[in-house]
């Protein structure tokens, strides 16, 4: 199923009203927000197509709001990341986790919405 945004208002196979009501959520923490939440919201705003370009990979998105394939590319691309022992620090995989665990929801992989 598409996570494009359709004339339903979906993203990916959930509807854009939860992608969107998960950016408020996140964005209205007062405390500092930890690695793996920055790494979700930053996944939830591409995926909204507020953000140009992918939080872990830095592909640009072609249209607007990203494919299927490009969340699944880069849901790919922060799982690579999360394993990086060699070449990423713990806060750079954290942030990586937040992407992975935001996209298989976006991607309808879990019902778990981080």
């Amino acid at each position: 199923m598409s996570r494009e945004r359709s004339a339903g208002g979906r993203v990916g196979v959930g509807a854009a009203a939860e992608v969107e009501a998960a950016i408020a959520r996140l964005s209205a923490s007062a405390q500092p927000v930890p690695a793996p939440l920055r790494g979700a919201f930053a996944a939830y705003e591409w995926a909204a197509g507020r953000r140009p370009v992918a939080p872990v990979s830095g592909a640009q998105s072609l249209d607007r709001v990203p494919t299927v394939a490009q969340l699944a590319g880069e849901e790919r691309a922060a799982l690579r990341r999360v394993h990086d022992r060699a070449g990423a620090g713990v806060v750079e995989r954290d942030f990586a986790l937040g992407v992975v665990r935001a996209l298989v929801w976006l991607l309808g992989y879990t019902g778990d919405q981080p």
